[in-house]
């Protein structure tokens, strides 16, 4: 009888550490589970994800993703701000140690703007393709075959700060994507605060060719906010502008973008020298025609490229 009952003891008692140890097993894997959901961001690394990009199409993806193509760089930019690396890229920028990085394990995507080479998308197999609304809808077709294709097209700094949101939404990193988002908001409301009255100018292009960074672009807005910026939006974003309209406003500080194939480019403000308008100006008269990166002025548009350029800005500003 004795031994009975320490048998049926025992066997209580193994039950009870199985059923412990059960528990314990349990409470480790939820909690893995847990730090993989966050680590993701919110908790939301399995939930359908639906967003409407810049030209009113509609992007449904089953759960957030993680392989993504840019065939623009805005993309690379929010990318690297939420920490992941895309699986393609268009711009060289990307391989800036200030974005993806010269190491990054990613396919060029090669062929002219917007008209790029589709193949290369496909080779990188992404589960979702960002490109530049007004200059890359005409692929859509092609790779929407590959992966849904989203259109970014932001027309101010606060337009490239909501972007960066929606790739959280759309990689399951909302929480880091609002954190940097918040911060480069805080840090523009902060430089508004302290406004100059100085007028400055963004312009880039070449003699017989130049452009000007309106108040409807990423760059021409961030400006508006720390100093004077008389530069509406044309009709035609795309059109040139004659040294003689920039005259007129006569600006303060002018951020030149010189475009060349070359790389020994010569500054923008050495090829107008000869200009007696250009020359006549506030800007040029006084040396105040800072060159600038046109790469990651003309083309970076996300939150790390404008403030780059924020940080460009108010040390000439000062």
């Amino acid at each position: 009888m004795r031994n009975s009952h320490r048998r049926a003891a025992r066997a209580a008692a193994a039950l009870l550490a199985l059923a412990l140890t059960a528990s314990v097993v349990s409470a480790c894997g939820d909690s893995e589970a847990d730090d993989a959901e966050e680590s993701r961001g919110d908790g939301a690394a399995t939930q359908p994800v639906a967003v409407t990009d810049d030209t009113g199409v509609e992007i449904a993806l089953d759960e957030p993703v993680e392989r993504i193509a840019c065939l623009t760089m805005i993309c690379v930019d929010a990318l690297t701000e939420v920490g992941i690396t895309p699986v393609a890229y268009r711009d060289a920028l990307a391989l800036d140690e200030r974005y993806a990085g010269p190491d990054a394990d990613m396919r060029e995507i090669t062929g002219g703007f917007g008209e790029e080479n589709v193949e290369d998308v496909a080779l990188a197999t992404p589960d979702l393709v960002i490109g530049l609304a007004g200059a890359q809808d005409g692929l859509r077709p092609a790779v929407e075959r590959i992966a849904p294709l989203y259109l970014v097209d932001p027309r101010s700094w606060q337009g490239s700060v909501d972007f960066l949101r929606t790739v959280g939404d759309l990689t399951g990193t909302r929480e880091r994507a609002d954190e940097r988002a918040d911060a480069f908001t805080e840090r523009v409301e902060e430089a508004a605060a302290e406004r100059s009255e100085l007028t400055t100018l963004s312009m880039y292009g070449e003699p017989g060719s130049l452009g000007v960074d309106s108040v409807e672009t990423p760059v021409g807005s961030l400006l508006a906010e720390v100093s004077d910026y008389p530069w509406p939006a044309a009709a035609d974003p795309f059109a040139s502008i004659a040294v003689e309209q920039i005259a007129k406003a006569d600006p303060d500080l002018v951020f030149a973008q010189a475009f060349s194939a070359s790389d020994d480019t010569e500054p923008l403000s050495e090829r107008l020298a000869s200009d007696p308008v250009w020359a006549g100006m506030t800007a040029a008269r006084e040396g105040r025609v800072v060159e600038v990166e046109a790469p990651m002025w003309a083309t970076g548009r996300g939150t790390i490229s404008l403030g780059l350029v924020l940080d460009t800005v108010e040390a000439e500003l000062d």
